[in-house]
């Protein structure tokens, strides 16, 4: 199965299935990678991180940048799910991560290239957090990816989220689910709310609370929503202060090892209300370590099926 074709390599009959009773990799904080040495701070960026990079501004980068891959890489290594930060700033939005990445619609080009050329793949975008952003500007936000993406999206009028199958948006010539995680109005039908989509932070620097964290939270999810699993840690301002040396993806390193064996033993699929709840999605920094073993490990799920 080569993986920028994995979903059209799939079996007819989990091609029936939906969307979010497959197995799907994404990545975190899908643009960083876009943060270079001309990066200015984001509104995002904590009192920590702003002391920081007054002094030290590419130890600061080495700590925002959660992935080296294009969006072009990352959709070849098989990542279908991409979890962005939004910020607007003098009149254009951008991803950021702590710092500045590259204006919003400048990768989500390729992105739709990757589409025309792959008809059969499908991709979640999930507009995670919003900053220095107000009703406005939302709807300005929201006016423009309606336009960029138009009859690519699968919208709520096509039907629920059980009923987005690959072979379902094929017919529908539907490429793209987009989460959009604020509602300061209503949101256009093309957009599916937070709730549709739950994404529990595991808030830890701990890899063994992680794991711990990965389960029990997995124990929450509804038959009828997708779901995430955030299999990453979150530095605090001391595990970062004792790592000078470091970065975070060393870290990530770590964590792809530790957390391989709870991946493993998951299984994706179809279950019913008071039957132990299945995974959906996997998120990960630095998807593209070692040619995208966490990828090939989130897709082979999909043979338990």
């Amino acid at each position: 199965m080569a993986k920028e074709h994995w979903m059209r390599d799939l079996p007819p009959d989990l091609r029936d299935l939906s969307i979010i009773n497959l197995a799907i990799p994404g990545s975190h904080n899908s643009m960083t990678y876009g943060i270079n040495s001309d990066s200015e701070l984001s509104p995002d960026a904590e009192r920590a991180i702003r002391r920081w990079h007054s002094f030290f501004p590419c130890f600061v980068r080495r700590w925002s940048k959660t992935q080296s891959a294009s969006v072009l890489e990352q959709l070849h290594l098989g990542v279908r799910y991409f979890d962005l930060r939004i910020a607007h700033n003098e009149g254009k939005f951008y991803y950021c991560h702590g710092l500045f990445a590259m204006e919003v619609f400048e990768p989500l080009q390729e992105l739709r290239q990757f589409l025309d050329t792959h008809p059969d793949e499908l991709v979640v975008l999930d507009l995670q957090h919003f900053y220095a952003m107000d009703v406005t500007l939302h709807q300005q936000l929201t006016a423009e990816l309606l336009q960029f993406f138009g009859r690519r999206l699968y919208s709520t009028t096509d039907g629920s989220l059980l009923d987005c199958s690959l072979t379902r948006c094929a017919q529908l010539q539907r490429q793209m689910v987009l989460v959009y995680r604020r509602s300061p109005i209503g949101l256009p039908a093309e957009f599916w709310p937070s709730y549709s989509w739950p994404t529990p932070w595991p808030n830890t620097a701990s890899v063994k609370k992680l794991i711990s964290f990965l389960s029990d939270s997995l124990l929450s999810r509804q038959p009828q929503q997708g779901y995430v699993s955030q299999c990453l840690i979150t530095p605090t301002g001391r595990y970062i202060a004792l790592r000078v040396f470091f970065s975070l993806k060393g870290t990530a390193k770590r964590v792809d090892k530790k957390v391989k064996a709870w991946i493993l033993e998951q299984a994706p699929g179809p279950f019913a209300t008071g039957q132990p709840p299945r995974v959906n999605v996997f998120l990960a920094d630095f998807v593209n370590l070692k040619d995208g073993q966490f990828c090939d490990w989130v897709v082979q799920l999909n043979t338990k099926l």
